[in-house]
């Protein structure tokens, strides 16, 4: 039940806060906002208040906010032949549309920024020590089954002197599987093993490659960062993962990273259950991760998507004339097909893990 609850929970959020830039963004440049819907059809309650009906759906894994004069995914014909009326999305110059576009993925960047610099403020900032001495030896690894201990300090690998944990790490790392000889110091006297690192894939430069490791982590202290210390935190990992999530997809792209990563709303599930029973900061950095997910992920120019009613945006401005419904219908069916795709494939994906 805790995975089921934790997934309502962080879907309901995600969706809520980028709604609410969606709804916020319209309302601010006069544009009607016919309904705002937390969770799809069938709906379990709403309110009509002024122009707008507050919904929330039955099916939690989702939402939205239906705009007058704009061509979504709920397919409206009703504008068709009809001119633009000033209360209309598509009556809006071209700053605005892209403005109340753009203002949902702004608000899961807000999100995130804020979670991550909570989080800094309360647990502190991870620090590693500078200096070569093995604190945490994990189980099963080439460092742990060559019998090295928490407190060693590694003097040379190879012959070649060693001074700080970086300089360790990075040898280790372009050793690859090669069985490397270390020399290190426990109790004041200096001894010596050989090993051989096991290959780990990361990204580096914006590649996926493989790298040597063999199982350790240095000394890490948690400092308190202060007010603005914590929230430049929060700016530093929220960088941080729009640059995994931008090179996660360049990678599937590319063909570097298999599609059989992709994952849906059950590995989501997966995810939140093991944070939420893990306690409220690693839940509170996993919808961080996914609101930073979401906004890149909608940024781009796909029909259907954020990204892709910007690209519309920018091509009536350019054209100065609004483009046809019937074209935009077709551009909408087409991104919705292809989303539907990805949902089916991220399904798929996720059922093959629960089987392995």
């Amino acid at each position: 039940m805790i995975y089921f609850i934790a997934t309502v929970i962080v879907l309901s959020i995600l969706v809520f806060v980028h709604e609410l830039g969606h709804f916020l963004a319209a309302k601010s440049v006069g544009i009607r906002v016919e309904t705002f819907s937390i969770g799809f059809p069938p709906t379990i309650f709403k309110r009509k208040k002024g122009d707008t009906e507050y919904a929330i759906g039955a099916i939690p894994f989702g939402g939205y906010v239906r705009m007058s004069g704009m061509v979504d995914e709920s397919f409206d014909t009703s504008l068709e032949g009809t001119p633009p009326q000033p209360w209309e999305y598509r009556s809006k110059p071209v700053w605005q549309k892209i403005f109340v576009t753009i203002a949902g993925i702004l608000m899961n960047l807000i999100l995130a920024i804020t979670l991550f610099s909570l989080m800094s403020g309360i647990q502190g900032i991870a620090v590693s020590g500078p200096e070569p001495v093995l604190d945490t030896i994990y189980e099963n690894t080439p460092a742990d089954k060559a019998g090295l201990q928490s407190g060693d300090r590694i003097v040379s690998i190879d012959g070649n002197s060693i001074s700080t944990w970086d300089e360790m790490a990075k040898y280790i790392r372009s050793a690859g599987d090669r069985e490397i000889i270390i020399t290190y110091l426990r109790d004041w006297q200096e001894q010596e093993i050989s090993l051989t690192p096991i290959l780990q894939k990361t990204i580096q430069d914006g590649n996926l490659v493989q790298v040597g490791v063999i199982g350790v982590s240095p000394n890490v202290t948690m400092e308190k960062p202060g007010f603005f210390g914590a929230i430049g935190q929060g700016f530093k990992t929220t960088g941080y993962w729009l640059n995994m999530t931008f090179v996660s997809l360049k990678l599937l792209v590319t063909g570097q990273e298999s599609f059989k990563n992709v994952g849906g709303v059950i590995f989501i599930g997966q995810l939140a259950g093991e944070s939420a029973k893990a306690g409220i900061l690693p839940f509170m950095g996993l919808i961080g991760i996914l609101s930073v997910n979401l906004a890149l992920l909608n940024i781009l120019p796909i029909p259907g998507l954020d990204g892709g009613h910007i690209i519309i945006a920018i091509a009536e401005g350019v054209m100065r004339r609004e483009i046809k419904i019937k074209t935009k219908m077709i551009i909408q069916q087409i991104g919705m097909f292809l989303l539907f795709g990805l949902l089916i494939l991220a399904i798929i994906n996720d059922v093959a893990r629960l089987f392995h």
